[in-house]
């Protein structure tokens, strides 16, 4: 079975990512599920130091919307994380998968010199959620680094990328579902 995808534009991703030099840099994807998207950037991305999937699986019930009144589950379940590694079992010198919510990846000692080159956002889709990783990355985010928001007609976008304007990011190209910031400024 090949590795699945839970979303659209896909073809966007690989677009934005194909040949993208990382320079030495980090890649990263926040929520990685089954690895499609970490996938299509590996593959297309050249000269990343290390790929980053963060994800915390463990079937957890969690508000996913900013519209969400109640928490629910979804099915991130630990056997499908055990099936990425599995599949991902290719990539073990390009992909290191930090088993982690976000917040504890973002609080983490050992993450706060990372700089980063490209960042695949497709994790919580609630606003305050993707404005606190998008800070987050931005602050440690190299010239030149491309964000990509998947879903973001599901969350304040037009927040997100105000947020982004301080830090040099402007909105390179849009799809329906997906969204490309590059941060064409150094501040």
């Amino acid at each position: 079975k090949m590795i699945q995808g839970d979303s659209i534009e896909y073809e966007l991703l690989g677009k934005w990512s194909k040949d993208f030099d990382c320079k030495g840099y980090y890649s990263c994807e926040i929520g990685v599920r089954e690895g499609l998207g970490s996938k299509i950037i590996m593959d297309n991305v050249k000269n990343n130091y290390m790929h980053i999937g963060v994800d915390p699986y463990g079937d957890l019930e969690y508000r996913h919307y900013d519209s969400d009144k109640e928490p629910y589950r979804c099915d991130y379940t630990d056997e499908m994380r055990d099936k990425l590694l599995t599949d991902f079992a290719v990539y073990k010198d390009k992909f290191h998968l930090a088993n982690m919510f976000d917040s504890v990846f973002m609080s983490h000692p050992d993450n706060q010199g990372k700089k980063f080159m490209f960042v695949h956002f497709d994790g919580p889709h609630m606003t305050r959620d993707v404005l606190y990783e998008a800070v987050w990355f931005a602050n440690r985010a190299a010239s030149g680094c491309r964000f990509v928001f998947d879903d973001y007609p599901k969350f304040n976008m037009q927040l997100i990328s105000d947020a982004m304007k301080p830090f040099g990011f402007t909105v390179m190209e849009q799809g329906n579902n997906k969204i490309c910031l590059e941060k064409t400024q150094s501040i």
